[in-house]
């Protein structure tokens, strides 16, 4: 299995769950390391699951992958995902970014072909669903905080384990 399978299969999901494209980068980059790290019946994370393919780092919003922006850039230049994006120059949704002067951006994205997005094993369809049933309506402001309060990532913990992998962090900070 290709971890873009699973990328295209959390658009699509979301997609067709919520009527209207996936709003934003970071929500994806959550919602993917959800399905990769949380066990959705005791609400626990743990190490990584091998089910998305993702390995996550400790950064400024979190668990973050590159991986995921450079297969989702790959994903719109081939046709497969439609990125749409909106600009504000005032205060907005994004309200807690530091205002720089530059307008503020949010990605939305949605699948253009569901017939170019590939099935997956029922394990990793199953998990996708629940993840994006019980996550997929937070903004991306709330689902990052609420992956940072499961992460007991706290600022200082931030600046201390970044740029780690999250399996490493979760292991020294005695997760199961």
């Amino acid at each position: 299995m290709d971890r873009r399978d699973v990328l295209l299969n959390i658009i699509m999901y979301f997609n067709k769950i919520y009527k209207k494209p996936l709003d934003g980068r970071k929500k994806l980059q959550k919602l993917l390391f959800l399905v990769e790290h949380l066990d959705i019946e005791s609400g626990k994370l743990s190490r990584s699951r091998g089910l998305t393919g993702y390995k996550f780092i400790v950064y400024s919003y979190g668990p973050f992958s590159k991986d995921v922006y450079r297969d989702l850039e790959s994903l719109v230049k081939e046709g497969i995902v439609e990125e749409r994006m909106e600009t504000w120059r005032q205060e907005s949704l994004l309200y807690t970014y530091i205002d720089d002067g530059k307008p503020r951006r949010i990605y939305y994205y949605r699948i253009l072909d569901e017939n170019r997005v590939p099935k997956l094993p029922r394990e990793v369809e199953d998990k996708i669903k629940l993840v994006i049933e019980k996550y997929g309506s937070l903004p991306p402001m709330k689902l990052e905080s609420h992956v940072n309060e499961l992460l007991k990532l706290t600022p200082k913990k931030k600046v201390e384990y970044w740029g780690e992998f999250i399996d490493d962090y979760l292991e020294e900070e005695g997760f199961e």
